[in-house]
């Protein structure tokens, strides 16, 4: 354990311990000399050399060592190094708390809700609603407790809420698992793409495959096509542009904003744009590729949509494999709690110093107290 300055310029306001020196000078009591008319035939007496007296020495001492706090609180001391062996147990909220006492027997254990900012469990308290993936919140508790500190969490048989690996910490955990009744999964509705089609003369041939295909995604929709002279409608469908003239300017923003945007493979590529392969067929051909250019993206076709250039067309795969890549399916995030005790590894992050200002903040009231206290006894005594 050591003692260090977070501001250490905040000590060159002990210079302010020189006014209560000087005030005290300033105010002591002053001896008056009065003329005795008896004595005013006596010679006169060398008079003694003045020597600086202080007076009221508890009270100077109080203001001195008040002023010298407030110096140091400026100066934000702090203790780094602290050892903490609390044991923690994180409760995830949704566990019954007498399933969690039941097994778990810590009575000096600090116990607190595996939730965002680990609230306190408190007797009575409420579990938090608002939840954050557990992974995440076991890597942040992870960080924020001391390496010696024993770690212990509660949950429940089944867990929304992971990411793709079982998490990895700095400490090994003892996992306590409360069984619970089999939770029902929430269903996934996935809405399939809707398409808008802008297309010239040329690229109205690729009509009738782009109808096909919007028919397997929505047999009761008809495909949204018109010419390249009109705009597109304002709904989130994927927009296919089939036209060789250059794109609009509002669609490259509507892109640039997060939308999807196929274009035809006759429109012209800038020199410098980022090529990426998306999507290629059985036989190794590439059918997509990502073109990024000034942070715009969208997606080119490599043939034209016929049969003769792009055979895929006429896979049955060919719908499925395509909404795929427009709609991925979500990462799951439910699991068996027994199947993601976390692991040991992690490296272990370097705990912030402890500063002492509420301390000294105490320190300082009371002092300030006591110096109020003094000072009034002070003027009753030479009001008497």
């Amino acid at each position: 354990m050591s003692l260090l300055w977070l501001f250490p310029a905040g000590l060159f306001a002990l210079a302010a311990l020189l006014l209560p020196l000087l005030i005290h000078l300033a105010r002591r009591d002053q001896q008056q000399l009065i003329d005795f008319a008896a004595l005013r035939w006596l010679s006169a007496k060398p008079r003694p050399r003045r020597r600086i007296r202080f007076d009221e020495w508890p009270l100077l001492l109080v203001r001195l060592l008040l002023l010298a706090l407030l110096a140091v609180l400026l100066a934000r001391p702090a203790l780094e190094g602290l050892r903490d062996t609390t044991p923690r147990v994180a409760v995830l909220p949704g566990v019954a708390l007498d399933k969690a006492h039941a097994v778990v027997a810590e009575p000096e254990a600090r116990w607190l809700w595996l939730a965002p900012a680990f609230p306190r469990i408190e007797p009575d308290t409420t579990p938090p609603a608002a939840q954050q993936p557990i992974a995440s919140l076991l890597r942040e508790l992870d960080a924020t407790l001391p390496a010696e500190a024993p770690l212990t969490v509660i949950v429940p048989s089944v867990v929304d809420g992971w990411d793709a690996q079982r998490p990895q910490l700095s400490r090994a955990v003892r996992w306590q698992v409360i069984e619970t009744a089999g939770a029902q999964a929430v269903p996934t509705t996935r809405t399939a793409p809707q398409l808008q089609v802008r297309h010239d003369a040329e690229g109205k041939a690729a009509l009738r495959y782009l109808r096909a295909l919007n028919h397997a995604w929505q047999p009761d929709t008809e495909l949204n096509a018109a010419d390249d002279a009109q705009a597109f409608t304002d709904n989130p469908a994927v927009r296919v542009w089939l036209s060789s003239k250059p794109l609009p300017a509002e669609l490259l923003v509507w892109a640039d904003r997060g939308g999807t945007l196929l274009v035809d493979a006759r429109l012209p590529i800038p020199h410098d744009a980022q090529r990426t392969p998306l999507w290629h067929d059985d036989a190794g051909n590439l059918l997509l590729e990502q073109i990024t250019h000034n942070s715009q993206r969208w997606w080119r076709w490599t043939g034209v949509l016929h049969p003769a250039s792009m055979p895929a067309l006429l896979d049955a795969r060919f719908p499925q494999q395509l909404r795929m890549l427009l709609e991925p399916l979500p990462a799951p995030r439910r699991a068996a709690a027994e199947a993601m005790t976390p692991d040991t590894g992690a490296a272990s992050y370097p705990q912030p110093a402890r500063e002492l200002a509420p301390w000294l903040i105490a320190a300082i009231a009371l002092l300030f107290l006591l110096e109020r206290w003094m000072a009034s006894a002070r003027r009753r005594r030479g009001q008497a």
